[in-house]
């Protein structure tokens, strides 16, 4: 199941990823999943939870492989 998010929950949980590590927000969106989202037909909390983590998993490492992608152009314009 895909389900769709407001880009502001994606965001909010990728900056706290970038803040701590995957351990806390795992956590937080298991707590925001089970206590601020309301379940339709046929859905679990587990597929809430799924969802949401490879959609934050895929912003932070599409913006870290931007930023790196940067900095190697970066370093080529200074040579």
């Amino acid at each position: 199941m895909e389900f769709t998010w407001n880009d502001e929950t994606i965001d909010y949980f990728a900056e706290l990823y970038y803040l701590n590590c995957w351990a806390h927000v795992a956590q937080r969106v298991l707590s925001f999943v089970t206590h601020e989202c309301d379940l339709e037909d046929g859905e679990t909390t587990q597929d809430l939870f799924n969802d949401l983590i490879v959609k934050i998993e895929n912003k932070a490492n599409k913006e870290a492989y931007e930023w790196i992608e940067a900095k190697l152009t970066e370093e080529k314009d200074l040579d």
